[in-house]
């Protein structure tokens, strides 16, 4: 069953990803790799009375310009969460997978006569995609001859995501960027990272 999910997923990302590589002949594709930061909803459980670890989490993005002012791509991600308490534990594993449609608010914004300066670009995105939720859980036990006992269960749920975030980005030269992000679809409120434009 994992076998099978694991080749649907990766089947998924070829056909999500293939698209935009492909049409990145004109040099105008932006790759954009970013650390989430403060978990919500279902990417994270908090129970009391548990010990709680985070994951490392991470997303990737290419983008590629679509219409002026209009980019879409697809993205990868990873969040991870772990629970513990004395005789037992919970891990969280979310695959992330999807994509993405951006909107540069720049000229918008100048129009209004509130444009950024120092070279900071203004944008939006709307992100939708899915989640591969791999629980797993592990409880350990005492027999009747006190032997302890390992028992463990495990869990997979397709989940669909649906965000949407503002987010500002600066170039220190044509090829290379920092961003940052705030809002719902990258499995963090505030995401920071890199940019590069390939």
């Amino acid at each position: 069953m994992i076998r099978k999910i694991k080749s649907q997923l990766a089947l998924l990302i070829v056909v999500l990803v293939l698209p935009t590589t492909t049409l990145a002949q004109e040099n105008d594709v932006r790759l954009n790799i970013g650390i989430p930061l403060g978990k919500y909803g279902k990417f994270d459980h908090n129970f009391n009375g548990s010990d709680e670890t985070n994951s490392p989490s991470f997303i990737i993005q290419l983008e590629k310009n679509w219409k002026p002012d209009l980019s879409i791509g697809a993205y990868v991600g990873y969040a991870g969460q772990k629970q513990e308490w004395s005789f037992s534990d919970v891990k969280y594993n979310y695959y992330r997978f999807g994509t993405v449609l951006t909107c540069e608010l720049n000229n918008w914004l100048s129009e209004m006569n509130i444009s950024p300066e120092n070279g900071i670009e203004m944008y939006a995105s709307v992100k939708t995609g899915f989640s591969l939720e791999n629980k797993k859980s592990t409880v350990s036990e005492l027999d009747a001859s006190n032997i302890p006992t390992v028992r463990t269960n495990r869990k997979n749920d397709l989940l669909f995501d649906l965000g949407v975030v503002l987010g500002s980005r600066y170039h220190f030269s044509n090829q290379f960027g920092i961003f940052a992000e705030l809002g719902w679809g990258n499995a963090g409120f505030f995401t920071i990272g890199t940019t590069f434009a390939l």
